[in-house]
């Protein structure tokens, strides 16, 4: 899970720093930088994907073979353009740093998780700075690479009388594992396999970090009533086109029947419809919504209206990603009437604290905003597990302050163009009412 992120020149973003908590929530008027914290991470992800030096590749050179049934490449999950349109005007480089938590698939040593610091410097498109630590049970592996260099730093990590190697990268996979040494001999194998997997585990816990962030994108829902069926489920379904996710989301879902009924519990409980396919002549999906009233007929997915039809693009990729991890998500109020908006956020909550999943939310929405403090209200969370940052463009710059939150729910100073904004438009009213 993340812990912090800080942007110095992208975008709007002179010198921003984000403090995460489990639910963390950005608010603020359009165009003040809410949006470039995704894309910095996203960036940041795939880069690390691709294991290269650079941080925006054009998405002309992600183009899938002719045979494939996609527009782009499962690799691309974000297009900013090039770097030039990233980086701040008038800067020559950016900065972005991030901090988390990793955890082991099982602990060695009495180690569970291990906490690590990254700060990075990207100039010309290129990494030219890779440098962190990595901490467990009060150890500590610091790297660095600096380019230009003779070679990146092997650094060592002691826990337990073994030392777990990790060497710095010039590449956006940060670090690398280099094995261990240990001075104990005849180690039983299992031990040895349980200490080469927490090699593997430490060497990789920055860009683990990076590829545990998840989007759910703000451009979702069905378009039509079906899809092809692709020779072969998709392997990702965090595909950058509404198109290629719209094609990739049915066919995951009719090749994975518990997928398909978690997703349908879902939808009972939000939406009192279910989902359903049928294979059609042409090689097609047919995408069918299945109403839990007896009386009323099933219809065509895509004729239950936009609202609905974002929903299993909201939930799937939640469904599907792992304790621990983090999903950025754009909007969740996009389409949906005030009541299903309060039902949505309260949904996420619990799967937030169930699953043990983090949410990045970026909304507009004053009901999301009341379902979260209302549950710090209540004690179903504490007011240190929501981080809620106000975001303004100040002059070009984007100006960003986290709010204070009290035990009982409530904002200090209240929540900025929210309640003075219904304020205003009630006064509006009342003069209007007056003339009359």
């Amino acid at each position: 899970m993340l812990k912090s992120v800080r942007l110095k020149n992208f975008k709007l973003h002179e010198d921003t720093l984000i403090e995460a908590a489990p639910i963390t929530v950005f608010i603020g008027p359009n165009n003040s930088g809410k949006s470039s914290v995704f894309q910095a991470l996203l960036l940041l992800r795939q880069a690390a994907s691709r294991n290269d030096r650079f941080l925006c590749q054009p998405a002309a050179s992600y183009r899938p073979p002719a045979s494939e049934p996609y527009q782009y490449s499962s690799q691309l999950i974000v297009d900013v353009g090039t770097f030039d349109e990233v980086v701040r005007k008038g800067a020559g480089d950016l900065h972005i740093q991030f901090s988390g938590v990793s955890r082991a698939q099982r602990p060695v040593h009495g180690v569970s998780e291990a906490s690590v610091n990254v700060a990075l410097q990207i100039k010309d498109n290129r990494l030219v700075l890779n440098s962190g630590s990595v901490s467990c049970l009060q150890n500590q592996a610091k790297w660095e690479f600096i380019e230009g260099s003779a070679q990146p730093n092997l650094v060592v990590l002691n826990l337990g009388g073994v030392n777990y190697r990790l060497q710095a990268q010039d590449t956006f996979r940060l670090t690398q594992p280099v094995g261990y040494l240990t001075d104990t001999r005849g180690l039983p194998h299992e031990t040895v396999l349980t200490y080469n997997e927490f090699s593997q585990w430490v060497g990789a816990i920055p860009s683990k970090l990076l590829s545990s962030v998840h989007p759910v994108y703000a451009l979702r829902g069905f378009e039509e009533w079906g899809y092809p069926i692709t020779d072969y489920p998709p392997a990702n379904l965090e595909l950058m086109t509404l198109h290629d996710r719209a094609l990739a989301l049915p066919n995951a879902l009719a090749s994975d029947r518990r997928l398909k009924e978690r997703l349908s519990d879902r939808l009972e409980e939000l939406l009192h419809i279910s989902i359903d396919f049928e294979t059609v002549p042409g090689k097609r999906l047919k995408i069918w919504a299945k109403p839990s009233v007896s009386s009323t007929h099933e219809t065509l997915f895509v004729n239950e209206g936009t609202g609905a039809n974002q929903i299993p693009f909201i939930f799937v990729p939640i469904l599907l990603t792992p304790p621990d991890e983090t999903i950025l998500l754009s909007e969740p109020e996009a389409h949906l009437h005030p009541k299903g908006q309060c039902e949505l956020m309260r949904m996420l909550l619990t799967v937030a604290r169930n699953e043990n999943i983090q949410f990045f939310i970026e909304t507009h929405s004053e009901h999301v905003l009341h379902v979260i403090l209302n549950a710090v209200g209540r004690g179903d969370w504490a007011k240190d597990d929501v981080a809620l940052h106000y975001f303004e463009n100040v002059k070009g710059s984007a100006q960003v302050k986290r709010l204070g939150i009290n035990d009982h729910g409530q904002v200090d100073g209240g929540l900025p163009g929210f309640f003075d904004q219904n304020m205003a438009e009630l006064s509006e009213y009342l003069d209007a009412l007056r003339k009359h």
